[in-house]
């Protein structure tokens, strides 16, 4: 067989992860775009090349692809029963993207190109970040930069799609500063970014990505067991604490964090309140198939009645919405997909005294962001997200594709699924 089609199905893979790294921060089009020529490198490959066929082999056994499946053929009965279609179509779009978005970050094989997208997604953050700060600083007009002004910043996203792919990036940032196990110019420089990082998430005044940022923080550090992990720990929680000392807005904003147990504190919560108790009840009324997966807002309206709201889109709560729209058809599968998913991001940090250095690091982070995730998601419809989820869809790949195929300073047999 001809070298050929290797190479293009390389090239093409190259292209598409350099791609999503640059696009994740800043745009979905882009971000589409690149997986799309991803995918075409995976099918090009599978056809051609049969090694590309023997590996791919072990992508489509894995697990977590055919939870991925279930958890798209589950929400087909409450897409059929959807007055909204377009809608409801519009959200399962999202969820037989992850396969691919999976597919195509796990059929990675270039150690070369794996860390070139880390690198790429990390500065496409930070720089992202700086667009925040200036932002949220008053905005730059000079030349041909023009950054409008704005009180609560996300770079070129929506500010809840920006909160929830940051905390994972700083997430899985914080789990691989460390993975040399010494401090020299990369290491400040991973540093520097993750500084910028944390403070563009605060910049963005989301109380559950804060929340769901320290859940994840907390759970690498557990995972890394390192020293130096609880030092810079410490390190970035005074930072926070100088900087929400130094910023009226944001310390209003974390003030109110703990006031929430004795009821709302501000309208946005009060909003969220309300509707948990309309997603309740709409859950008891369809327990089986809900109410249709595009129809949230048509049936909650109806509820609502008096009581004031600043939105009725969605429940800000993931469970919740997932409960009233899909009923316990949708919501087991789901509730399936991510427990398979964490037991293989689990099964694919290798064991300590193995050689295992960045995989090892960057695999813990992937599973302290998905703890994130799931938090944020108390909060935020961030899984429902289609930016937020092609993030974490990204990662989760990439780190199976570390224990598929690990880098040479990472050396171990196989894989365990």
């Amino acid at each position: 067989m001809s070298a050929s089609p290797e190479k293009i199905s390389n090239a093409l893979l190259a292209v598409s992860f350099c791609g999503l790294a640059f696009f994740i921060p800043f745009s979905i089009s882009g971000a589409n775009a690149s997986i799309m020529i991803g995918f075409l490198g995976v099918i090009v490959g599978v056809i051609s090349v049969p090694a590309v066929r023997a590996r791919f082999a072990r992508v489509k056994a894995d697990r977590m692809l055919a939870a991925s499946a279930l958890l798209v053929v589950s929400a087909l009965p409450s897409v059929f029963i959807s007055e909204n279609l377009q809608r409801a179509l519009g959200d399962w779009k999202s969820y037989w993207l992850l396969s691919i978005y999976f597919l195509v970050a796990y059929g990675m094989w270039s150690c070369r190109v794996r860390r070139a997208a880390f690198w790429i997604l990390f500065g496409s953050a930070t720089l992202s970040c700086l667009v925040s700060v200036a932002q949220y600083r008053g905005g730059i007009d000079f030349s041909f930069i023009h950054v409008a002004p704005r009180p609560r910043p996300a770079g070129t996203l929506f500010i809840m799609t920006f909160a929830g792919i940051l905390y994972q990036l700083i997430t899985v940032n914080f789990a691989v500063l460390f993975h040399r196990g010494r401090f020299s110019r990369l290491e400040w420089l991973l540093s520097g970014g993750l500084l910028l990082q944390v403070v563009g998430i605060f910049l963005t005044l989301t109380r559950g990505a804060w929340v769901a940022l320290a859940g994840g923080l907390a759970t690498a550090t557990t995972l890394l067991k390192r020293r130096g992990a609880f030092v810079v720990a410490a390190v970035l929680l005074a930072v926070v604490v100088g900087f929400v000392a130094g910023d009226e807005r944001v310390r209003r904003k974390v003030v109110s964090i703990p006031r929430l147990v004795h009821g709302p504190t501000d309208v946005n919560v009060s909003t969220r309140f309300v509707l948990w108790d309309v997603a309740w009840d709409l859950i008891k009324r369809h327990p089986v198939l809900g109410v249709g997966m595009g129809d949230f807002t048509i049936e909650a309206e109806k509820l609502i009645g008096d009581r004031h709201v600043e939105t009725s889109t969605d429940s800000h709560n993931v469970y919740l919405q997932v409960l009233a729209t899909r009923g316990l058809v949708g919501f087991i599968p789901f509730v399936c997909f991510w427990v398979v998913l964490l037991r293989c991001l689990a099964r694919s940090i290798p064991p300590p005294g193995t050689g295992a250095a960045f995989g090892r690091h960057f695999a813990a982070g992937v599973l302290a962001a998905a703890v994130a995730v799931l938090i944020g998601a108390l909060s935020e419809n961030n899984i429902d997200d289609s930016e937020v989820f092609i993030a974490f869809m990204f990662l989760a790949g990439l780190a199976k594709s570390f224990a598929l195929s690990p880098d040479p300073e990472d050396p171990r047999p196989g894989i365990r699924d």
